[in-house]
């Protein structure tokens, strides 16, 4: 049911560059490692399923939660795991008919509406079986809820009405003709610009959500059995939450592949319109997908500055009688901050003096170096100097190198992986040699 190819950036690495995920508000976001596990409730004082609808399925007499919904009545979730021939929808005749390029369009066509479908289903899924019985039950804060299901109630509405024009086309013309309107309807327009808002509401905080809910989930026990108890609904089909949660990003990432191959298969010739719409569709579901990703990557650093800034230490700095701007005085904040880049450099200090190990932060309108010790980050002055006193201090350099007219980067022309900063500051002109750790890491 969830799709597995992912154009989207999900996971962290040592650059910033490569992650994703994370709110962009100002304030600290909740984290499902900081909620109260609070008492195990008995079942008697646990709501009801929502809807008379749903039919119960037996559960473990040791569950403290009440049976899980069987969520009866609703043929999108009856609807096959494995993509079905096309077979089933054309007879032989019709079938015999196409040509070899038209049934491959009509494969893809089936595919598409076929995958659509199935996305709809772990959504309903996720909504009735988890977001709603976690709510009912009192699993999670509602603040905490949003985090893992921030709107998912816009993101199950926008899919299901995509569902319904499909499932209407298919009644409407054997075999089916014309997608490009229903394309059309979904990725352009005012539409379009409330798919590409919302999924990138839907998805911005989902990584974080996800790591915080496997930490939750190890020490909580009232959340393991509790997942267990849903996980091992049928309508999950084996997948636990972990896995279907992400299936947004996937089906995002779905869309350019089918439209990609339905544009190939449609003859300009005798369906120039079609294509011009299934043209335009594909434009703007790649553009859906890059502002969702932006978003994603955004969020997540801003998470991290979030995370360096606690772990952050600045006395060196706050020991300076100098002068200097409040940041150079130890108040940096970098929450304040817009974070592009990060990655590990090495900083060449003179000869008889050891090279020191960096995190260097490329923000909007500065470079910060760091230096890494137990779990904390330093920020402090470096001396190239060997046996610097005191009153040398305005030779130190600076770990906070603000951008200006000034500033130059030129290559190291011996090692391709190093490079110079030669700036002019308060203290005077500087010269930075950093060595990156690849020739890539050092052009951006």
């Amino acid at each position: 049911d969830v799709d597995t190819e992912s154009g989207l950036h999900v996971g962290h690495s040592g650059s910033s560059s490569n992650s994703s995920i994370t709110p962009s508000q100002e304030s600290p976001s909740p984290s499902l490692e900081h909620v109260s596990t609070g008492h195990l409730p008995s079942s008697s004082s646990l709501p009801p399923p929502s809807s008379s609808s749903f039919l119960s399925t037996p559960t473990s007499l040791s569950s403290p939660y009440p049976p899980a919904p069987l969520l009866d009545g609703d043929s999108d979730l009856e609807v096959e795991a494995d993509l079905p021939k096309l077979e089933k929808f054309l007879s032989e005749e019709e079938i015999q008919k196409l040509s070899s390029r038209e049934r491959k369009r009509q494969d893809t066509i089936n595919e598409l509406f076929h995958t659509e479908r199935t996305h709809v289903r772990v959504l309903k899924v996720l909504k009735h079986l988890f977001q709603d019985r976690m709510a009912q039950a009192e699993i999670l804060p509602r603040d905490v809820l949003d985090l893992l299901f921030p709107n998912l109630d816009e993101m199950l509405d926008i899919h299901t009405q995509f569902n319904q024009a499909m499932k209407k086309r298919r009644k409407e013309e054997v075999p089916v003709s014309r997608v490009g309107d229903l394309l059309i309807d979904m990725f352009d327009g005012e539409a379009g610009e409330r798919f590409q808002q919302q999924a990138a509401e839907y998805m911005r905080t989902q990584y974080l959500a996800l790591e915080g809910l496997k930490t939750r989930q190890k020490r909580d026990n009232r959340l393991a059995i509790f997942l267990q108890e849903q996980e091992n609904h049928p309508a999950c089909r084996r997948l636990q939450l972990k896995d279907m949660l992400p299936a947004g990003f996937q089906r995002l990432s779905k869309y350019p592949l089918l439209l990609e191959s339905l544009l190939s298969y449609t003859d300009p010739n005798t369906r120039q319109e079609e294509c011009e719409r299934i043209s335009r569709a594909l434009e703007r579901a790649r553009e859906i997908l890059a502002f969702v990703n932006t978003a994603v990557r955004e969020a997540e650093n801003t998470e991290r500055l979030r995370d360096i800034q606690r772990k952050l230490d600045q006395s060196s700095l706050a020991k300076r009688k100098d002068g200097g701007t409040e940041e150079l005085k130890g108040n940096l904040d970098l929450t304040k901050h817009r974070l592009i880049y990060a990655g590990n450099l090495t900083w060449r200090l003179s000869k008889g003096q050891k090279n020191i190990d960096l995190l260097a932060l490329l923000l909007e309108d500065a470079i910060v170096l760091l230096q890494r010790q137990d779990d904390k980050y330093i920020l402090k002055n470096h001396s190239i100097i060997k046996n610097l006193t005191k009153d040398d201090n305005k030779l130190a350099h600076s770990p906070i190198i603000k951008y200006g007219p000034s500033m130059l980067f030129r290559e190291v022309a011996t090692d391709n992986c190093a490079f110079f900063i030669v700036t002019t500051q308060a203290v005077g002109a500087q010269i930075y040699e950093l060595v990156a750790s690849s020739p890539a890491e050092r052009k951006v």
